[in-house]
């Protein structure tokens, strides 16, 4: 058998249309490729997320227990401020500027503790 020239432009326009096949197959190939690789890296990026959401949420839970603390202190603070200006409007030998920064130390503790309270309660709904 003998090769016409025909048969030989034949087989190359064959090979020419399989390497054209075989370039789009490669090029979905990739695109999918592609694909799988943005999920995953979405999903490794979600996980990344989760973690840090879950350590920050430990790190609220510490600082709300201290802030709680704190809260405590200048309630008992603000508590025995009260019994010493008691006790100073019974007794006549302290000095009228001394009451008045008594009054002055329990009003701001008051505002501290109204803040921490206000602060607490923000963390806490955040929190959840």
């Amino acid at each position: 058998m003998i090769l016409e020239r025909r048969d030989i432009e034949e087989v190359g326009d064959a090979v020419e249309a399989l390497g054209i096949m075989l370039e789009n197959e490669l090029g979905v190939i990739h695109q999918r490729l592609d694909e799988i690789y943005s999920s995953i890296a979405q999903k490794e990026e979600e996980q990344k997320l989760k973690t840090e959401s879950l350590e920050m949420k430990k790190e609220m839970m510490k600082i709300q227990e201290v802030v709680s603390g704190l809260e405590n202190t200048v309630s008992r603070v603000e508590s025995r401020l009260i019994d010493l200006q008691k006790e100073s409007s019974e007794e006549e030998d302290f000095t009228e500027d001394f009451k008045n920064d008594l009054l002055i130390i329990k009003r701001d503790l008051q505002y501290v503790r109204s803040d921490l309270k206000e602060l607490l309660e923000q963390r806490k709904n955040s929190a959840e």
